[in-house]
């Protein structure tokens, strides 16, 4: 009886495992609300949703743990507008998304929410490149849609979530995370798409934060090892 109860008790204890390097991987939902200058004036922004993965190579200690990580996504808009070389650009598009940076996690130990999941947060900068692909984009000027628009932006990441603390990372602890970030544009380069292989930039720009946005993701995954 009394093993029993000892083993019952094994998993709200377990803190999981520390002063190790791992390898995590996930899919990932988004959607996003974005301003461009021209939307700002209007007073309306531009909605897109999309799907992805990220992945985070990460060292754990005990509650803290430090990562590299990168989120990408795509998926579909629509009636978005831009400026670029000087000319008004809008239209239907697909983009891809690709944010990655450091973020610092906190686990809170001391609050088991279901047995050995356990909550964190976290902090950190990022860096992104949208990429933005018209089907028949409408401008006054020469862009046309071989041609495709990369941002490039700043911000920052929060991330909430609840991972399995368990002894080794080689039972693979599943973990569900929201994100949120803030981006603002700060260069912006036409780019040829119809060599796949070989990048073609046509012009780049100071976008004077052009673009800017609220993104936010729900993602679960896995350590792979």
């Amino acid at each position: 009886m009394i093993k029993l109860f000892i083993l019952i008790l094994l998993p709200l204890q377990c803190f999981g495992y520390s002063n190790d390097l791992a390898v995590k991987s996930g899919l990932s939902y988004s959607w996003a609300n974005i301003k461009t200058l021209q939307n700002r004036n209007e007073g309306r922004e531009d909605s897109m949703t999309g799907a992805g993965f990220n992945t985070h190579v990460a060292y754990k200690w005990t509650s803290w743990e430090f990562a590299l990580s990168s989120y990408i996504f795509w998926g579909d808009a629509d009636g978005l507008r831009f400026r670029a070389q000087g000319n008004d650009i809008e239209g239907d598009a697909t983009y891809r998304h690709v944010s990655f940076g450091p973020i610092l996690r906190y686990t809170i130990l001391s609050l088991p929410v279901y047995k050995n999941w356990h909550p964190y947060f976290g902090l950190g900068p990022s860096w992104s490149l949208q990429t933005i692909k018209m089907d028949e984009p409408q401008t006054n000027g020469t862009f046309n849609s071989r041609q495709k628009l990369t941002y490039e932006s700043r911000g920052g990441f929060l991330v909430l979530g609840l991972e399995e603390q368990v002894d080794f990372k080689e039972y693979h602890p599943v973990y569900i995370e929201f994100l949120y970030s803030y981006k603002k544009s700060r260069n912006l380069s036409v780019v040829d798409s119809n060599d796949p292989i070989e990048t073609n930039i046509l012009s780049t720009e100071e976008t004077k934060q052009d673009l800017s946005g609220h993104f936010y993701m729900i993602s679960i995954g896995i350590t792979l090892f």
